[in-house]
């Protein structure tokens, strides 16, 4: 029998719950048990998810994204688990997929897969599938809360938590801090879906001129904090491909292709490293 894995689901109760718990049942994994946080405080009627154990907890209070996110941690029973709004869907093969990789590298303790982004416009689509590095995850979140499956030792043990300061960007804050302890196992796979149609966070415009300037500055406190990091991160990376160029020109060029591998593992979507890798 492999890991027990807890979905987690933060909702107010709204219709498409049953959606959320419909993907839930259809999980092709098992042992695994959905988690509900009852964020509204009044109750909330949580449709079944088939086989899976459905457990609905409630502080009795309204709660935000943020702290019904903590308050789902702390009643996790699972030994991992994945973070599933309700207006989000998972594919069947989500948990079976992605607790398969950590098995097959139990070094590594986050595993993402690609994320299909539906806008509910047919001809207005895309798909999260960034390869991970640290410090591209530093420069943007890789994927949605539902991207990924992770090891609730990083709860327990180092103390990831949600910022109860961030209403918008708390995902990518969260993707961050476990960085710090840990790096991401990129499943090429889509098995999930980000219904951003369905979102009414608006963080998708967050660079337009019109966006809320509170979700604009909830994202200036996620770089913010996260600025010495990036930037100790940006400088080895220059100086790293600036002894590669140094290396091709000397004709040294065994040592300049391992170089500029280690460039292309450091930033995967820069494209001198694989440019200069293949000449």
């Amino acid at each position: 029998m492999g890991k027990l894995v807890t979905i987690l689901t933060r909702t107010l109760g709204r219709p498409c719950l049953a959606d959320a718990a419909a993907c839930v049942a259809a999980q092709t994994y098992r042992p695994i048990e959905w988690l509900v946080v009852d964020a509204s405080g009044r109750g909330v009627d949580v449709p079944p998810a088939g086989d899976v154990p459905v457990r609905v907890v409630s502080s009795g209070e309204p709660m935000l994204r943020a702290p019904a996110g903590n308050f789902g941690f702390e009643r996790v029973a699972g030994d991992r688990a994945a973070v599933l709004d309700d207006d989000d869907l998972l594919m069947p093969a989500y948990v079976e997929h992605l607790s398969r990789a950590l098995d097959a590298h139990p070094g590594q303790r986050v595993a993402y897969c690609n994320v299909r982004v539906d806008t509910g416009q047919p001809d207005l689509h895309g798909t999260y599938a960034f390869e991970y590095s640290e410090l591209m995850l530093l420069r943007r979140n890789l994927f949605p809360p539902n991207g990924g499956l992770f090891d609730m030792s990083l709860v327990r043990d180092h103390g990831v938590r949600y910022d109860l300061a961030l209403d918008w960007f708390d995902d990518w804050d969260l993707w961050l801090q476990m960085s710090a302890h840990t790096s991401f196992l990129h499943v090429r796979e889509t098995l999930a879906v980000y219904r951003l149609g369905l979102s009414t966070s608006g963080v998708w415009h967050h660079n337009s001129p019109d966006a809320d300037p509170v979700l604009r500055g909830h994202e200036g406190i996620v770089r913010g904090r996260y600025a010495s990091r990036r930037a100790a991160l940006e400088s080895s990376y220059e100086a790293l491909k600036a002894r590669a160029r140094e290396v091709t020109g000397a004709g040294r060029l065994p040592e300049a292709a391992a170089l500029w591998s280690q460039a292309h593992a450091m930033l995967p979507h820069d494209p001198e490293p694989v440019l200069q890798y293949a000449e």
